[in-house]
């Protein structure tokens, strides 16, 4: 993790501490949880979940942002693209978190 941040164990020792690195877990049915870890009590924060759409979704952006290089790209049509797919990852993303965490879900 680049930018390291500073926060507070809400959930747990209500210690501060810094999120340095994420940690994959693999919890079934081919979707991963990425987690931060409370340094003190070892809480675990989800910070988002993904699957194999997910994934595909995220080489795609990389795919459209690598066109921001090219000098003869369209970059407007290019930053539409990467909006499009930010939404389709935010709105997977969303979908699988509910999936997950909600009533019923993978972990209930």
């Amino acid at each position: 993790m680049s930018n390291p941040q500073t926060t507070t164990c809400d959930a747990g020792c209500n210690q501060q501490f810094t999120v340095d690195q994420f940690t994959t877990e693999r919890i079934g049915n081919g979707v991963d949880k990425i987690y931060f870890a409370c340094t003190h009590c070892n809480h675990k924060y989800a910070a988002f979940y993904s699957d194999i759409g997910v994934r595909r979704l995220q080489a795609k952006i990389r795919r459209v942002q690598q066109k921001f290089a090219n000098p003869h790209a369209d970059h407007a049509k290019a930053a539409r693209q990467e909006t499009e797919i930010q939404q389709q990852i935010k709105e997977r993303m969303d979908a699988l978190r509910l999936k997950v965490e909600g009533e019923g879900g993978l972990n209930g």
